[in-house]
């Protein structure tokens, strides 16, 4: 008797441990929630739409105007694809892993990154005519670097290293 309590609490215990390595899958790409999130459009013609009706300058500075605007929302586009591919690899390493909640891990990065442009943005003015389109770029695009740069230094941190020994040594 006392043989099958101890068995049975045995098998209760491992099966909670095995529920508590039962983590939730990660997410496919990283959701940051931020407005407009993965729909910056940076085409001439979406730029000039924006530059025409927020100010009326010479031809010459509108040109240079619709240049500059292209160019910050290009930086964001750029900013968040190499966010999304370091999550990939960051992902992809901790796929290998059963010790970690990847999951969770997402989120807390991805507030990372929220947290960031908010308090960035609590910072802003906000700017005036074709600032107030370049500025939320310009944070946007500050704040997936931060996100990437976290990201690829703890990718880099789970996988093999080097100068560690293989197993056993």
């Amino acid at each position: 008797m006392l043989r099958s309590v101890v068995a049975l609490l045995s098998l209760s215990l491992l099966s909670a441990l095995a529920a508590a390595q039962d983590h939730a899958p990660m997410p496919p790409s990283l959701v940051i929630g931020y407005e407009d999130e993965g729909k910056v459009d940076a085409s001439e013609k979406s730029c000039r739409a924006f530059v025409v009706d927020m100010v009326e300058w010479e031809k010459a500075e509108m040109d240079q105007a619709v240049k500059d605007v292209c160019v910050y929302r290009q930086k964001h586009i750029d900013a968040y694809a190499k966010l999304q591919a370091a999550y990939t690899d960051f992902r992809a390493v901790l796929s290998e892993q059963t010790r970690f909640d990847g999951a969770v891990a997402a989120r807390h990065v991805a507030a990372i990154i929220k947290n960031c442009i908010d308090m960035k943005w609590a910072l802003s003015t906000g700017g005036h005519n074709i600032g107030t389109d370049m500025i939320p770029h310009a944070i946007a695009t500050e704040c997936l670097d931060l996100g990437r740069d976290l990201l690829q230094k703890e990718t880099a941190n789970l996988g093999p290293r080097d100068d560690q020994p293989a197993g056993g040594e």
